[in-house]
């Protein structure tokens, strides 16, 4: 085999803040990907704004663990006022 070493490859060791960041970005990825939240309004998109409300911002580190009972009491601010986040988005969640 020429042109081979025989090494084995290294994984790639992330620091805190790159894995907080990679979280954050996955998070972003679930919300376009599957929720269907459109990338280029996904900062004012009602499930991340409900999402942010209750402290979720990484997906590994809070949306991971999210229980049909944390997706039904999310809630969002609409014209001022607090509101369930409406069903069809509970139901992407």
């Amino acid at each position: 085999m020429s042109g081979t070493s025989g090494t084995a490859s290294t994984a790639a060791t992330l620091t805190p803040v790159e894995e907080k960041a990679a979280d954050k970005a996955r998070l972003l990825t679930a919300l376009v990907n599957v929720c269907g939240v459109p990338h280029a309004h996904w900062k004012t998109h009602p499930i991340y704004l409900a999402l942010k409300r209750d402290g979720i911002a990484h997906f590994n580190v809070a949306f991971n663990h999210l229980t049909a009972a944390d997706i039904e009491s999310l809630k969002c601010d609409k014209s001022g006022d607090l509101v369930p986040l409406e069903l069809n988005f509970k139901m992407m969640l």
